[in-house]
């Protein structure tokens, strides 16, 4: 009876953390949106340009590691989510590639030291001209024929 109590509680500790801690994070989002005007939300699946500028430059690499890694997570939930029946749109796939981008800018500006404790984002589409269109498809998904032009 005593664990059932114990394990109810954390329970409802666990729910109410998420709870307060997701609308906090929301908060705190919204808050440097309203101050960046520039910037773009990152939840609103459209590329963001976290690349730090020339007055930025002097941030330490703890920060930028924070940064990526924190930016490198949402990134791989957008990706990786339900990865074996997700369609994605050009237009979305394009968005991701954007991202990846401006992932992989913000990792070459962290130390070589700090690299070798994070992973580097790797964009899991390949891009293929078909008519004169440009198309993307999961690697997994390419046929024999697609694999050879490309020389893989």
């Amino acid at each position: 009876m005593k664990s059932r109590l114990v394990l109810v509680f954390s329970l409802v500790l666990l729910a109410a953390g998420i709870y307060f801690g997701g609308s906090h994070i929301l908060t705190e989002e919204q808050v440097v949106n309203a101050s960046e005007p520039t910037s773009i939300s990152f939840s609103q699946g459209t590329p963001v340009n976290f690349v730090s500028q020339g007055a930025e430059s002097s941030i330490n690499d703890s920060d930028l590691v924070a940064k990526y890694t924190q930016l490198y997570g949402k990134y791989q939930v957008k990706v990786y989510a339900n990865r074996k029946f997700s369609v994605f749109t050009n237009q979305e796939i394009e968005a991701l590639r954007l991202e990846a981008d401006a992932l992989d800018k913000l990792y070459t500006q962290i130390s070589l030291e700090e690299r070798t404790k994070i992973k580097r984002a790797a964009f899991p589409f390949v891009q293929l001209e078909v008519g004169g269109k440009t198309i993307y498809k999961k690697a997994e998904d390419l046929t024999p024929a697609e694999r050879k032009s490309l020389n893989c």
